[in-house]
């Protein structure tokens, strides 16, 4: 396969400031599978053989935090990104059953409640998810390490093979279940027939992965910019109806046929530098045809008390129960939503009004994408052009994209 990545700079210059410490360094997992997949990642996942104590000596006068119980890593934060930094682990030895959280007392024995036993790369490449995710790249010698044998090649051909005995995969984290799925949604990926059987027979387990993680990984999805084919392959697996119940129920309602049109304009939109990920944006997505029937039924002095807003708030919440998204996030979705019936009137006062609403940019972004699918005014872009925020960060991204 062709592989010539474009790593941004200050990623090398991690990994060479480790290894010049006399560290092992390596950029791993997602990064250098879509490097492979001639993508450009989103973000980047370093492992190392430094402890995380060792780490933060190394960068002591760079910005860097030590996190996590569970599973302890480094944060190291470069400008607003922050790069996980997380030292190679082998497979942990099994808890006791006074140890295991209440909740997953019957859980199977395989499942991982603690993950902090420090190991060599190849015991690391080893405990980890699925093939396509265990490739190490070293960018200062120019060198790729598949330790499974099979990464590259199920790249090449677009499988997703769990490493080692798939069911004991999924039983040690259950959420490796989504992540499979994810890989199948977002690359046109197929499940391997052992790993297709052991998710399916292991599907339920999700219910025992803690409300936090699962919320986490769901605003991940949301965001994602190919979050539309993620939750088909979610649906089409049997899934969907562990993860977002809500939507699951209703996945051949009309209402969701218009959901899932935005919802891949959107991501269609993100994907080409046109607009950012915003999960509050996300949120206003799901809760729109709804929502819009409830503010076009109630009286316009109703609409504008904090009741109604309130009201058009758990609306939002509904959709993604037994998740639960941040209050802020519900809250700037239902602001969007609020505002959409703004967008229809020829009033030049409320025109301006709503061009200096705080929340204009999210709220114009949704009316825009609906008037590209069912259009209500010829002159939308004339009337309501981007905000100045936007249009900046739209010729960033565009720049970008064109270097």
């Amino acid at each position: 396969m062709n592989f010539q990545p474009q790593i941004a700079p200050h990623i090398t210059g991690i990994i060479a400031e480790l290894q010049a410490a006399g560290y092992e360094a390596y950029l791993v997992g997602g990064a250098v599978r879509d490097f492979l997949l001639q993508r450009q990642p989103k973000d980047y996942d370093i492992s190392t053989s430094a402890t995380p104590e060792e780490v933060k000596k190394v960068f002591r006068k760079n910005r860097v935090m030590i996190i996590g119980r569970r599973f302890r890593l480094v944060h190291f934060y470069h400008g607003n990104e922050i790069i996980e930094i997380s030292t190679f682990r082998k497979k942990p030895e099994p808890v006791s059953a006074a140890e295991r959280p209440k909740k997953v007392q019957d859980a199977p024995e395989n499942m991982i409640f603690r993950d902090n036993e420090f190991g060599t790369v190849q015991e690391d490449a080893e405990r980890r998810d699925f093939t396509v995710n265990a490739l190490f790249y070293d960018p200062v010698n120019d060198k790729l390490f598949d330790f499974t044998g099979m990464g590259v090649e199920d790249i090449k051909n677009g499988i997703v093979r769990a490493i080692g005995v798939p069911k004991v995969r999924f039983e040690e984290d259950p959420v490796r279940i989504l992540r499979a799925l994810k890989l199948v949604g977002q690359y046109g990926f197929t499940l391997e027939k052992e790993t297709a059987e052991a998710l399916q027979n292991s599907i339920e387990l999700i219910k025992l992965a803690s409300e936090s993680r699962i919320t986490l990984e769901m605003e991940k999805v949301l965001k994602n910019p190919y979050g539309e084919k993620i939750l088909e392959a979610f649906h089409n697996n049997g899934f969907l109806k562990y993860f977002m119940p809500e939507i699951d129920s209703h996945w051949d309602h009309e209402d969701m046929e218009f959901i899932r049109d935005i919802l891949t304009k959107r991501n269609e939109r993100i994907r080409n530098g046109e607009y950012r990920e915003s999960i509050s944006l996300a949120l206003s997505v799901f809760a729109y045809p709804s929502a819009a029937r409830w503010i076009a039924s109630a009286k316009k002095k109703t609409v504008q008390t904090k009741a109604f807003r309130m009201e058009i708030e758990d609306l939002v919440s509904s959709f993604f129960l037994p998740q639960h998204p941040t209050r802020r996030a519900i809250g700037a979705a239902a602001r969007t939503l609020l505002l959409q019936p703004e967008f229809a009137s020829n009033d030049p006062k409320v025109q301006d009004d709503l061009k200096r609403h705080p929340g204009y940019a999210h709220a114009r972004e949704l009316a825009f994408i609906r008037n590209s699918i069912r259009p209500f005014r010829e002159d939308f872009e004339e009337v309501f052009p981007p905000s100045h925020k936007e249009y900046r960060s739209h010729k960033r991204n565009r720049k970008r994209k064109r270097t």
